[in-house]
């Protein structure tokens, strides 16, 4: 236990002390802000449904923003994952604790965690550009249903961490920073999703596309119906455990010579 906490707080430095995690945060906050106010510039009468972006509570705001492709905070989540595993793998810095006992599955931990902590700083953020935003520009900052907004922030943070956790497999296999910086950008742009879903619409009774990660993340969903909840939380549940999985053990057994 003692050399999980040392690595977790060895990352935690890493973490904090990281100038692209404030310049992400910052460019995030300053483009969610002004993508609002180019919804309200261009907003028209009857979109979403009838309903008027302006008249949204944050809820329905969310569920909005996080339908549209490319989703921002995928991309942001992608850059921010792998910069943060290859600046250690790069500098040869594991070297320092990588001997010791188990080190290597809890340094794969540790960046698991790390990434969590990222990725809900990135909803924190995205909660305060939102209010700001959307009180300037809309003068509307009703949040709806405080037990609704708990289950859909809860939710779509696990589906967001997912797929962190996805990324941050890609960069531990790929060893290679551009490669997958382009496969995150690529499956933040969910053409793989894509691919899938016309497959389906070939082939009869298939429906894996609702299953991937990606495209549950853009699906709108009721978070107050049992059917959706239970999917999401399933969707996230199995794609943390599995990627997590495969990168403990892809780790264990990398040759780091």
């Amino acid at each position: 236990m003692g050399a999980v906490i040392n690595i977790l707080k060895m990352d935690f430095h890493r973490f904090k002390t990281n100038k692209m995690l404030y310049v992400l945060l910052l460019i995030f906050f300053a483009f969610q802000t002004f993508g609002i106010y180019m919804l309200k510039k261009y907003e028209q009468p009857g979109e979403s449904g009838g309903m008027p972006i302006s008249s949204m509570n944050e809820s329905q705001f969310i569920q909005v923003m996080m339908s549209q492709t490319p989703l921002w905070m995928l991309i942001y989540i992608a850059v921010f994952s792998v910069y943060f595993y290859m600046s250690e793998h790069n500098s040869g810095f594991y070297k320092n604790y990588i001997s010791m006992k188990n080190a290597r599955k809890y340094s794969v931990i540790s960046k698991i965690l790390i990434s969590g902590l990222f990725t809900l700083l990135m909803f924190i953020v995205m909660i305060v550009a939102d209010m700001i935003g959307r009180s300037i520009f809309f003068n509307n900052v009703t949040i709806g249903d405080s037990i609704y907004f708990a289950k859909l922030l809860i939710g779509q943070f696990l589906l967001h961490w997912a797929f962190s956790i996805v990324i941050l497999c890609i960069s531990i296999i790929s060893k290679s920073l551009i490669a997958s910086i382009v496969i995150g950008f690529v499956l933040s742009l969910n053409v793989f999703g894509m691919i899938v879903t016309v497959l389906e619409s070939i082939i009869d009774d298939v429906h894996l596309s609702s299953f991937l990660i990606v495209n549950t993340i853009l699906s709108a969903r009721d978070f107050d119906n049992i059917n959706d909840l239970v999917h999401v939380a399933s969707v996230s549940i199995v794609f943390i455990l599995i990627f997590s999985f495969i990168a403990i053990r892809y780790k264990i057994k990398e040759d780091l010579k």
